[in-house]
């Protein structure tokens, strides 16, 4: 966070101070628990926790100041201020006054913000985007999947005059979200991974959703660049009303960026050709990472992209990607003992996302072992959830899994469309929790397995992980 005081920082808001405002934050925390001695704690108010409960815990882990709304109702977190000799800086909406102070700074600084957003991948093309332009550019990015109203204002504020660029990962959950989030970032650079059926409990359709989506780019300056997977059918949609300068990628539909030749190395990565078009005339590129799955190809098409965008060379874009390595939770492979691999995407789970972990499964395949897939609830589908596990039983089949480990109660829709499909012939588990799954998995698994594990964020899959590296360990 760049140099600024109390005193600045309150008229940034809009916010009334007490006591002195000379002091200049190291930072600014929204979390009591994770508050580093000297940043500024904001008591935000969200849908299960309101941070004035937790402004005496802010005090003790060593706040500089205290940002709270309408002190008068909320009489405890001014208190511990008083008693603690910090300062109090008092605002209408706390959330907003952080959202403003993050505005601020995007807007002080002559650096070029991308914004990622999408149904699947934005996680793995934010950090494979950061990892790419760190190759040209002093690259500040969200930390983790700091991604929403919350996440995404306190990631701008750890901007400085040293970063030339900003990658941002954008979620959301409901219409209004990434407007906002748009005018709170301002991106220079918008990317769109894909829109597939997640998170539909809040919309009325696919289609709806991904109106939802279009909110970003909807936002966006006219002298803004898109980049869009044009082998998406909403994508497409949401790109015939973007009004700035678009580039597509894809694999299926002729693109400016489009792949070609995908060779999997086994679990070890993959290669493909990037043939980039432009003014009637090409140039081809070839790019090896070590990421498995064709999902990965159109995450690394759009990092390269942004990259181009930003006067990055091609050749040097590309690679920078043999390097990067998967993350924890979102496709990281295990080579655990007695050749058993473990394919951790236990981070989160949604149709599209699932057709694509599948496909991998069957194409990588394993000598001498089973394919196997622990999976668990695809949530937040709202009234889409029962078919699409339906048809989630029906792509398991298709794909040739040999062993499917269901976990909670959409998962046993799943299976039993598994049982009812032509060559259904899996052998089948069902589990009410990862605990009860983990630990059968661990004694079921037998050497050469390859084992597929991949679920909702709210089924905690990483048990299963972990059961199976406790018990195996690493080769």
């Amino acid at each position: 966070m760049e140099p600024r005081t109390l005193e600045s920082i309150a008229a940034i808001m809009g916010g009334a101070l007490s006591g002195a405002g000379e002091q200049i934050p190291s930072g600014c925390s929204i979390d009591s628990r994770t508050l580093q001695p000297g940043e500024l704690f904001f008591a935000i108010v969200g849908p299960h926790h309101d941070g004035h409960r937790f402004a005496q815990a802010a005090v003790a882990a060593g706040a500089c100041g205290l940002v709270v709304s309408n002190m008068d109702s909320r009489p405890d977190a001014a208190g511990a201020a008083r008693r603690a000799g910090i300062p109090l800086i008092t605002v209408s909406d706390t959330l907003r006054g952080l959202q403003d102070l993050a505005a601020h700074i995007r807007r002080a600084h002559p650096v070029k913000v991308i914004g990622i957003t999408g149904s699947a991948g934005k996680t793995t093309t934010k950090e494979m985007t950061r990892h790419v332009l760190e190759g040209a550019f002093r690259v500040h990015a969200s930390r983790g999947n700091l991604n929403n109203l919350y996440g995404c204002p306190l990631s701008l504020t750890e901007l400085t005059a040293q970063h030339q660029a900003c990658v941002l990962e954008l979620g959301m959950s409901t219409h209004g979200e990434l407007t906002r989030l748009a005018e709170i970032a301002d991106p220079d650079i918008g990317i769109l991974t894909n829109v597939s059926g997640a998170h539909l409990a809040n919309f009325t359709s696919l289609s709806d959703y991904a109106d939802a989506k279009a909110e970003l780019f909807a936002g966006m300056r006219d002298n803004t660049t898109g980049i869009f997977n044009n082998d998406d059918d909403q994508c497409r949609r949401i790109l015939s009303g973007y009004r700035g300068y678009a580039v597509t990628c894809g694999m299926d539909r002729p693109s400016d960026l489009t792949a070609s030749d995908y060779r999997l190395d086994g679990l070890e990565g993959s290669t493909f050709e990037v043939r980039h078009a432009r003014n009637g005339s090409s140039r081809r590129v070839q790019v090896r990472m070590r990421f498995a799955g064709r999902h990965h190809v159109y995450n690394a098409l759009m990092a390269i992209a942004a990259a181009y965008m930003l006067g990055m060379d091609l050749e040097a874009a590309a690679a920078r990607l043999a390097d990067l390595s998967p993350l924890g939770m979102r496709g990281r492979v295990l080579k655990l003992k007695g050749g058993l691999r473990v394919l951790d995407d236990s981070y989160n789970s949604n149709p599209g996302a699932m057709r694509f972990a599948l496909q991998l499964l069957r194409e990588a395949g394993q000598t001498g072992g089973r394919r196997v897939l622990v999976f668990g609830d695809m949530l937040e589908l709202g009234s889409a959830g029962m078919e699409a596990h339906r048809e989630l039983g029906e792509a398991i089949a298709a794909a040739g899994v040999d062993l499917a480990v269901g976990v909670g109660k959409l998962a046993g829709v799943a299976l039993g469309a598994l049982e009812q499909a032509p060559h259904g012939g899996a052998a089948r588990h069902h589990f009410e929790s990862s605990q009860e799954a983990a630990e059968w998995m661990a004694g079921a698994a037998r050497p050469g397995d390859l084992i597929l594990v991949k679920g909702s964020r709210g089924i905690a899959l990483e048990k299963v992980v972990a059961e199976l590296h406790r018990r195996f360990g690493e080769e």
